[in-house]
């Protein structure tokens, strides 16, 4: 993303959450018996031997990590890419072999705060992307700064794809003009990318690394709305990265990619003026792993007004179709199991009793679906799945689907206002969500940023999808807006056998 640097930046804090120095479970993650543990993003079950059990609990108590193990490398490997493990923030190491990429159509203000946080022996080459005023008088005040420049703005991804072309080391640090890092995120990018093994035990091959992009204090309605709802910053777990995890992609404002695989992808494309990151990480997976690291933070400075904040999300939305068109499948802004949607309609769309009834059924019925947990596990996961799959629904209603929830509420009043409850349920799901991540202090403190959350996911909402409307309309592509569902029962359930089964029983 290119910014025009206009925005009131303030300082970035470094300090990491306590407890990033050792293994740890993941958010939400528990232990339902003695070798079963749920959690993770997607929910998800997995049951471990007895003595995998008991190796994991004592890592997290914090014994060493058994080494030379292959079967112990493997589930470690399993259970941090399914986020229900975490590992330990190794020491930075070094940025030998990284050439920093700046795309910047900007004031030479906040480029000169952005340089002065950079090490002074790491090559840097800055795209001036048009900026009204030069940026080339930089070069003087910084050795080692290469600065080029298009008399015309391009856009981003040829910006950045003119810096990887003269850059000459294996490592390109792609860093957007409106962010404040810190100064040792490469370093510690390099050390988690060190640190990352396969299920074999050997180096993964990671292509892209990315930190956690965090709001930067600023004054104004953009500050206010972004340090509620920063759509850079994707959360506080570790991931991989790709269509259909928990972090599907990460941002270009801050990433480090692998030169060679960034080359034999083609760059970034350059037809795309917004969710060109999206594009390019989707691409670059297929040369090896994209890894999403929180452990590491760059600042991000907000926009001056609430207006730019939620055109900015607006932007975002067109991207959807024009992503989806590149990618088919890829991206669905609801993934829901059928067992969890149905109820969920009943009780919108004929009566709110039916659908508790229909969810309690299908609480019920659970354990024969999960046999390897208790039934009353299994009862449980169930009806936190339908708790979540309704928080889903509920953000889906207005995230992107506003104008078909309104055209509905004006055919029929009675299911407009289930509409409503749903969607108002969904955002405060998120909010509270939120609140809960960030440690707001508790009793009226607390209920005022639960508040300013609502409102704050609720404008993002709209802003965003109104953007995906806008994208689907213009590209004629309505794919963003489908839901994908999932579970969906095959026609051998429906009539006991397929066309196929029952032509193979006549012949037989």
């Amino acid at each position: 993303m290119i910014d025009d640097g206009h925005g009131d930046g303030g300082g970035l804090t470094m300090a990491r959450p306590a407890g990033r120095d050792r293994w740890r479970l993941g958010p939400g993650v528990r232990w339902l018996d003695g070798t079963t543990l749920a959690g993770g993003t997607p929910y998800r079950v997995i049951t471990l031997t007895p003595r995998g059990a008991d190796m994991l609990r004592g890592v997290v108590d914090g014994q060493p990590l058994p080494v030379d193990q292959p079967a112990v490398d493997r589930l470690v490997h399993r259970l941090r890419a399914a986020g229900l493990l975490l590992a330990p923030a190794p020491a930075a190491t070094d940025h030998e072999g990284v050439t920093v990429v700046i795309p910047a159509r900007s004031a030479a203000g906040p480029v000169r705060e952005l340089l002065a946080t950079l090490p002074a022996d790491i090559p840097v080459i800055l795209i001036d992307d048009g900026s009204p005023v030069p940026l080339a008088p930089l070069a003087a005040e910084r050795p080692g700064l290469t600065v080029l420049r298009n008399e015309h703005s391009r856009g981003p991804a040829a910006a950045r794809n003119a810096g990887a072309a003269a850059a000459a080391t294996p490592w390109i640090a792609f860093i957007d003009a409106d962010t404040i890092p810190d100064p040792l995120w490469i370093d510690r990018l390099k050390a988690q990318i060190a640190a990352t093994t396969t299920g074999d035990g050997d180096a993964a091959t990671v292509v892209l690394a990315a930190p956690q992009i965090v709001p930067l204090a600023g004054a104004g309605s953009g500050g206010w709305f972004e340090q509620r709802v920063c759509a850079l910053d994707l959360g506080h777990t570790p991931s991989e990265v790709g269509p259909g995890r928990a972090v599907s992609y990460v941002p270009s404002a801050a990433m480090l990619v692998d030169a060679e695989p960034f080359a034999a992808v083609g760059g970034f494309n350059e037809d795309m003026h917004v969710g060109e990151d999206v594009d390019l990480v989707w691409r670059i997976a297929a040369h090896g792993v994209v890894r999403y690291y929180p452990d590491v933070h760059v600042g991000h400075r907000p926009r001056g007004t609430l207006t730019a904040a939620l055109n900015r999300r607006r932007l975002y939305g067109t991207s959807a179709a024009d992503l989806a068109g590149r990618h088919p499948g890829a991206l669905r802004h609801l993934d829901v199991s059928v067992w969890s949607l149905g109820p969920w309609l009943l009780a919108v769309l004929v009566h709110p009793g039916l659908g508790v009834l229909a969810g309690g059924v299908t609480a019920a019925i659970a354990p024969w679906g999960m046999r390897e947990l208790s039934p009353a596990h299994a009862r449980k996961l169930a009806a936190l799945g339908h708790l979540r799959a309704g928080a889903a629904l509920g953000r889906w209603l207005i995230r992107p689907m506003l104008p078909v929830t309104l055209v509905a509420a004006a055919i029929s009043p009675r299911i407009g206002r289930r509409l409503a409850v749903a969607a108002a349920a969904g955002l405060a799901y998120q909010a509270v969500q939120d609140v809960r991540a960030t440690g707001s202090a508790s009793g009226a403190a607390r209920v005022r940023a639960t508040a300013e959350a609502f409102v704050a996911h609720a404008l993002d909402d709209v802003a965003y999808g109104l953007g995906v409307w806008q994208g689907a309309l213009t590209r004629r592509n309505p794919e963003p807006l489908l839901p994908k569902v999932r579970d969906l029962p095959r026609p051998r359930t429906w009539f006991g056998r397929s066309r196929a089964g029952a032509a193979s029983a006549t012949d037989g």
